[in-house]
């Protein structure tokens, strides 16, 4: 079941988990963030996708053309310092040559980034990665048949030592949402598949009684995502006051008109306005207008003002910091709940997912979905693709953009968006510096194929309404929506009745791992077993993207 779908039109014309704090305040989940001190740094002469490679050809793969199908049914300082060479090891850390966003700046109702940790925990984490690196060598150079018969015959980790990996990046606070309203309750937590990982979180305040909520799900490399979650935010904050401006001249709807002289058309409120001008007589709504603006606006960022500057300067130092967000790609959803307004808005663009947990009358949960996925698989994304790109045959094949590329909408992935010209000047450099994804697809002759304008999604909240889960597809691969919300639903009827022991329902704290603990639990057959887990979690990059995709979920509770 869905909720609202609006403003679906086609084609855009166009830890170790820290936190960052930008402006408007903005907290970025990466685990890619260890201290300073001890992350890898780039070697000297080293390209860009040489230091931020990541193993993408693997189950739920969004590039590269493999045709598996998604399984529907799918410390305080001492933490710091002493387990950031261990989460290193254990593929959370990475190389990195992007300036990093500052770091230990945190904002009210945010918990510490740094926690203790027990030297039981330290202990089980350097157990995984000798296990881990072991297992490594086992695997490293068998053909793919024989690689999988020798994961299963690995050993498993021990109860402690999946503890400790799901436990390292958990976090749990509350959020204030004015003068004596509903406090929300913020679950979060990531588990790596890829070294390093390449999902993304943040959240930000936009005002007293709103808030956003976002994953950002990159693939071929981490470097879209990581831009995604630092500069997002402030663009939607940005974004919300162009918009105001435009209210303040046309009353409560926004329609078309020919005013507003005075908005950039380079800017986000020059986007917004260009939005409304491309749909006469479509009464947009204020937040839904500014998450459009704002997935539009950031994308041409990323992908056309970036070559641009670069045809413009030809600085070869550059390049990579310029431009590899634009090779890389992500996939973004953004929920933007409103305590006042009682409702939740969900801008969606690729095939993260939001959900809705409602608990019916009887007792019962019911999941409600708040975002489509924008895949081949949608029947709505193949008609847009094959309406954009008539006589084109290829345009969706083998399931895939082109044949390479999962998801139909997303930022950056400018192999699928830049002109043919520029792929030729530029590429054969790119992929020399190591991004190997710097290609042309075959039969590309009608850019752009990939767009990201987002599907919107906006939801009246009623008071059945109970949490929110904003999860990258690694969950779903692993869980139905119904079995996503069902398992969170016992999580919270358990610990309402005061249930403490260390089954699966109620082992877990924080809500993120809990569902994350269950999804990675479960097998193909819908069972659910801990020894599960501890095989998959035995199993090392880059042979686990076999097996399972980064997961990264928050769960926002609502009402608290």
């Amino acid at each position: 079941m869905f909720g609202q779908r609006l403003y679906t039109a086609g084609r855009a014309t166009t830890h170790q988990l820290r936190f960052s704090t930008h402006t408007p305040q903005t907290h970025v989940f990466s685990r890619r963030m260890v201290s300073d001190t001890l992350r890898k740094r780039p070697v000297a002469g080293a390209t860009g996708q040489q230091r931020a490679q990541s193993t993408d050809a693997g189950k739920g793969n969004k590039v590269d053309g493999d045709t598996s199908k998604k399984n529907e049914t799918g410390s305080k300082r001492s933490l710091t310092f002493a387990i950031g060479g261990v989460l290193t090891l254990l593929g959370v850390a990475g190389y990195t040559f992007m300036r990093q966003p500052r770091i230990d700046i945190h904002g009210p109702d945010v918990p510490s980034s740094t926690a203790t940790a027990s030297q039981t925990t330290l202990a089980a984490l350097e157990s995984v990665a000798t296990k881990r690196d072991d297992a490594r060598k086992r695997l490293d150079g068998l053909a793919s048949k024989e690689r999988r018969e020798e994961a299963k015959r690995l050993g498993l980790l021990t109860s402690d030592e999946v503890d400790a990996i799901l436990e390292a990046h958990e976090r749990s606070w509350y959020v204030s949402t004015g003068s004596g309203a509903p406090r929300l309750r913020v679950d979060t937590n990531q588990v790596s598949s890829n070294a390093p990982i390449e999902d993304y979180l943040a959240w930000s305040p936009l005002a007293s009684t709103q808030f956003m909520f976002g994953v950002f799900d990159g693939h071929a490399g981490y470097m879209c995502a990581e831009q995604l979650s630092t500069r997002l935010a402030p663009m939607l904050s940005e974004s919300l006051k162009a918009v105001d401006k435009l209210i303040a001249k046309d009353g409560d709807k926004l329609i078309a008109n020919d005013g507003d002289k005075d908005l950039a058309p380079t800017d986000v409120g020059g986007t917004a306005l260009k939005l409304r001008r491309e749909a006469p007589g479509i009464a947009w709504d204020r937040v839904p207008l500014a998450l459009t603006a704002t997935f539009v606006r950031m994308d041409h960022e990323l992908v056309t003002d970036s070559l641009t500057e670069f045809q413009r300067t030809r600085d070869a130092a550059t390049m990579d910091a310029l431009l590899g967000p634009a090779v890389s790609g992500s996939c973004g959803l953004v929920a933007v709940v409103d305590t006042e307004a009682n409702e939740v808005v969900v801008a969606n663009t690729g095939d993260s997912r939001a959900l809705l947990g409602v608990r019916l009358g009887d007792g019962r949960w019911k999941a409600v979905r708040l975002s489509e996925d924008q895949t081949a698989d949608n029947a709505n994304e193949t008609a847009r693709m094959t309406r954009e790109h008539p006589n084109e045959t290829s345009v969706i094949h083998r399931g895939r953009v082109l044949g390479g590329l999962m998801p139909t909408r997303a930022f950056g992935d400018c192999r699928y968006k830049w002109p043919l010209d520029a792929q030729r000047d530029l590429f054969p450099t790119l992929y020399e510096r190591g991004h190997r994804y710097a290609t042309t697809p075959p039969n590309y002759t009608t850019p752009p194929y990939v767009t990201a304008r987002p599907v919107i999604v906006r939801h009246k909240l009623g008071p059945n309404d109970k949490f929110v889960v904003v999860a990258t597809d690694g969950l779903y691969d692993q869980l139905s929506d119904d079995e996503v919300v069902g398992s969170l639903g016992q999580w919270y009827d358990a610990r309402s009745a005061g249930m403490e022991d260390n089954s699966l329902t109620t082992q877990d704290e924080n809500a993120a791992t809990h569902l994350v603990r269950a999804a990675l639990s479960t097998d193909r057959l819908g069972r659910r077993d801990d020894t599960v887990i501890r095989r998959l979690l035995a199993i090392p990059p880059p042979h686990s993207r076999r097996f399972r995709d980064d997961i990264s979920v928050q769960i926002i509770t609502l009402n608290q």
